[in-house]
């Protein structure tokens, strides 16, 4: 017996001394779980009265502020240390280094269109908007007393928080972090012109910087949703409108204020204070019911009449601007200059807006209304041509509000609704047009025919998605083939720039995040050189909307590595060989990217990390780097690693170990559903986040972790070679080796446990009461048909002999992770799936001891232990709730009746003991395994 076993071990350094040594017995016991002896330690304990839920939720807390507080430190260190004069530095040095070449050479770079961030939404507001808040503050400044703040919230009960969790909520949040990266926007315009003025005191009042530009898709993303109307989408615009409008009087009347009264400036602040009063108004009308026809005529007819006041083009704002800069002081021209170039980005919105649909969508037009079939084998030649054609040869038609209401097809209302946003709200913006799931050619093409239609192609960037295992095989033929259409390329050099997204989400789910990131680099290069093949003069815009597993861009080192990991230094050379203008995007995702804009101070840190990649000169050595000329090694290595993973997916056991149970674990973080509504079942059917979400609960995120082990078996040496001589490929294993380190079988086997019927049998023989047995009988018969628990040890069995194989692989390199360190790190993760998995048990456990349910309420008790098996807690609360009432209070109206009747009404009629022995205690399990389920993603650094 070990020395804890008479003490409860409730605090986080004695239950970690409890694993450290039940660790040690595994050269006794092989079978040794040092995570499930302390799930039955904790268990054992709770059912025997020596340990109390209360007692278990008290140490999954000091669990939780433990590992946050460790994320914030992360945080902070990746942020600068949250200085804000540290942050700029780099930025500003490498804007020294640039302006030593000359001006021309400065305002050339300085005006060129790089790209920018682009804000998306998704499920990953898995905490609290008041904790992410909490939390951001404690990276700023940590002390007692915000890490106090931390451990109070940390300790509420969110649920509600979670199942509230709506669209317009999500957009709310999207505007403050749009806010503080506007500001920090800013704060970059005024240091390229603080280096200019020192540099160039003669010329400097001649630049037009180009800032970063900010998009965002939350309100307008209609892939894999069908709850968003259209006219919710166009209230957001008009909200942002009116939004930025005032924030411009704002700060126009901020500079009059410090600068003095200016001619033009002056009635340009009143003008824009009107403009942003009329566009609220606007937006309260376009909120109301509009499947109501009156209430979209009032609101239509006061959008299209142009009242005088309306502002519909950035371009009446620049040119007031444009016009006061040359007899402005230094100090107001330099401050009008950075306020163009904020209004030139943003136009009139907080954003730029980035559309989504699916190819599905488009593909449904093209086939009904145009009657053209494109999924013929060669790419939708035939369609492809007919629809170029009938690109060429489309006229735009005009269209009103009327028409959005009574179309039907989602895709010819997303351009209608292009149309409409062009004409009466922000003619100067440019909208992204993304197109998911993109696999042909023709869809894009079926895009363009359908913004000539509507006669927005001058203003719409449509941008195909590769994202699949298929559209990453060939989406560089998929664009050759486009630039070959004469009507497509003239419609990219008309555009300036091809628009293209890669999406590393569903790519790492289905191959795995390592063999994913590779894919993705190789269709960089493909539609580069193909781009580039076409000499058209014009830009290759590439969006990279992240997803590797660790967290929804929570990539887990610098911000360099992280940007260099999404576009690799060696494609940004390739590029500059060839003559291409790179423009790259990435997104910050929801919640936790969110995070990185939290206050103005990370907003800051971020936007300058963002800075310094952009003006980044092309590192000349990742042209030698190995990973590009070992081209045999590399895509062998791809290829197995590639397969493995797909083997990984389509296996029966995975998709039991992603099912109900695991499901269960993880919570409601967004207002998009986490399972595709129709369509194919199993781990396909689990979007992406929630996939890799799940993962992430059971503590083994495979699809980064796992497979590189049992690639390349008889290179061995040769793959250690390359990873130590090699950049990209360190990069790679790098990423995966951070996974390994979170990755723990003996939790997964802990869960397997748990749903073992076997397990429930042996705790049964040690009962001592017959009524205690019999509880834990009723479990065995709940669980003796369900294979979870093979499949999570089948899982397990092919884990353990892949990551064996890559700790062998790991621990040859010259900065070999250390295996001592990772079992440290762990002890903390360790403690929490225990505790989690005590208390599961314990729930099985009460609902065991439930007296028969009668048949009227159409569930039996061991229904009821199967709700439990899918952590459908709050099912079971309300459920047991309604066939054991609680007796009426005395108060009751009742007791006005003046017959005399019986005293003990309150007691006789209600099933006070169920309360307080069984449904409570399941509720106040349900609260605290919700809490655990947040306290894990702090490990990853954000939700999947």
């Amino acid at each position: 017996m070990n020395k804890t076993s008479s003490t409860p071990p409730l605090t986080l350094d004695a239950a970690q001394e409890f694993l450290r040594e039940q660790a040690q017995r595994i050269d006794i016991d092989p079978m040794t779980n040092s995570v499930f002896a302390l799930t039955q330690t904790l268990f054992r304990d709770m059912e025997d009265g020596k340990a109390s839920q209360a007692g278990l939720t008290a140490l999954a807390n000091e669990v939780h502020l433990e590992l946050i507080d460790e994320r914030a430190s992360r945080f902070r260190a990746q942020h600068a240390g949250a200085d804000e004069t540290a942050a700029w530095a780099p930025l500003l040095s490498r804007l020294e280094e640039i302006a030593k070449q000359g001006f021309d050479a400065f305002a050339e770079a300085v005006a060129q269109e790089r790209g920018g961030l682009v804000f998306t939404g998704h499920p990953t507001f898995a905490l609290s908007t008041e904790l992410r808040a909490a939390f951001a503050d404690h990276v700023g400044k940590p002390t007692k007393a915000s890490r106090a703040r931390l451990a109070k919230l940390i300790k509420a009960d969110s649920r509600d928080w979670n199942q509230a969790i709506s669209l317009y909520g999500e957009h709310e949040e999207v505007q403050t972090a749009l806010e503080n990266a506007a500001h920090a926007q800013r704060k970059m315009a005024e240091a390229i012109l603080k280096i200019a003025r020192t540099s160039f005191p003669d010329r400097w009042r001649e630049l037009r910087p180009a800032m970063p530009t900010l998009a965002c898709w939350v309100g307008y993303d209609l892939d894999g949703r069908a709850d968003i109307h259209w006219s919710q989408s166009l209230t957001f615009r008009l909200t942002e409108k009116a939004m930025q409008l005032e924030r411009y009087a704002d700060r126009l009347g901020t500079l009059l204020a410090a600068h003095g009264k200016v001619p033009g400036l002056n009635g340009l602040a009143r003008r824009l204070a009107a403009a942003a009063r009329l566009t609220r108004s606007h937006a309260e009308l376009f909120a109301k019911d509009l499947t109501d026809a009156d209430n979209l005529v009032a609101a239509a007819n006061a959008l299209t009449g142009h009242d005088q006041h309306i502002i519909l083009d950035a371009a009446a704002i620049t040119a007031v601007l444009d016009s006061a800069i040359p007899a402005a002081s230094d100090a107001l021209a330099a401050d009008l200059i950075a306020f163009r170039a904020e209004v030139a980005a943003q136009q009139l919105g907080t954003a730029r807006i980035h559309l989504r649909v699916n190819a599905a969508q488009v593909r449904t037009v093209i086939n009904r209304d145009l009657g053209l079939e494109t999924e013929d084998r060669e790419l939708g030649r035939v369609a492809l041509a007919e629809l170029a054609q009938k690109a060429r040869k489309s006229k735009p038609v005009n269209v009103n509000f009327g028409d959005l209401f009574m179309e039907q097809s989602t895709a010819r209302r997303q351009f209608m609704m292009c149309a409409q946003i062009l004409k009466h709200i922000d003619a100067g913006s440019v909208i992204r047009f993304l197109i998911a799931e993109s696999e042909n050619p023709a869809t894009v093409m079926g895009a363009l025919y359908l913004a000539r239609q509507y006669g927005v192609d001058e203003m719409l960037d449509i941008s195909p998605l590769f994202e699949t295992p298929e559209a990453l095989e060939t989406g560089g033929r998929f664009i050759e083939r486009l630039l070959e259409e004469p009507e497509f390329l003239a419609y990219v050099k008309e555009r300036g720039y091809l628009s293209i997204q890669l999406g590393f989400s569903d790519a790492g789910r289905f191959i795995g995040q390592v063999a994913a990131d590779m894919a993705i680099e190789r269709i960089h290069n493909l539609i580069s050189r193909a781009l580039a093949a076409k000499n058209a003069d014009v830009d290759l815009l590439i969006f990279n909307t992240h997803g590797e597993s660790m967290g929804r861009g929570a990539w887990p080192g610098t911000f360099e590595q992280r940007f260099d990991h999404l576009l690799t230094p060696w494609t940004r050379a390739g590029a500059e060989m060839r003559g291409l203008n790179l423009r790259h995007e990435v997104s910050f995702q929801g919640g936790d990217g969110y995070l990185h804009f939290a206050t103005p101070v990370l907003a800051d840190a971020t936007m300058a990390a963002w800075g310094v990649h952009i003006f980044k000169p092309v590192d000349e050595a990742s042209k030698t780097d190995p990973f590009y000329t070992r081209t045999d090694l590399v895509w062998d290595f791809y290829r197995a690693l590639r397969a493995w993973h797909e083997r990984l997916f389509v296996n029966p056991d995975y998709g039991r170990l992603l099912g109900a149970f695991s499901s269960g674990l993880t919570v409601k973080a967004g207002s998009r559903p986490k399972r595709r509504a129709a369509g194919p079942s199993g781990p396909r059917s689990l979007r992406a986040i929630s996939h890799n979400a799940t993962l992430q609960q059971l503590s083994v995120p495979a699809n980064t972790a796992a497979g590189i082990g049992s690639s390349l078996q008889r290179e061995t040496e040769r793959l250690v070679e390359l990873i130590d001589t090699s950049p990209r490929m360190r990069q790679l294993v790098f990423l995966a080796a951070k996974a390994r380190g979170l990755t723990s079988l003996p939790a997964l086997r802990g869960y397997a446990s748990v749903y073992d019927p076997g397990v429930w049998i042996a705790h049964a023989r040690m009962m001592k009461t017959e009524s205690g047995a019999a509880a834990y009988r009723a479990v065995y018969y709940a669980l003796r048909a369900d294979e979870t628990a093979v499949s999570i040890n089948r899982i397990a069995n092919l884990l353990s002999v892949d990551l064996r194989r890559f700790d062998r692989l790991t621990a040859q390199l010259q900065d070999a992770p250390s295996t001592e360190e990772r079992h440290e790190n762990r002890l903390a993760l360790h403690v929490l799936h225990a505790v989690r998995q005590a208390l599961m048990m314990r729930a099985f456990a009460l609902a065991g001891r439930l007296p028969r349910l009668s048949e009227r309420h159409d569930a039996s008790a061991r229904d009821v232990v199967n709700m439990i098996a899918e952590m459908r807690f709050a099912e079971v609360v309300e459920l047991l709730s309604e066939i054991f009432p609680r007796a009426r209070d005395q108060d009751t109206p009742l007791q006005a009746l003046t017959e005399p009747g019986s005293q003990t009404r309150s007691t006789s009629y209600g099933y006070e003991r169920i309360h307080k022995d069984i449904i409570a205690p399941l509720d106040e399990i349900g609260r605290t395994l919700h809490g655990i389920s947040l306290a894990i993603t702090h490990a990853y650094g954000a939700f999947g």
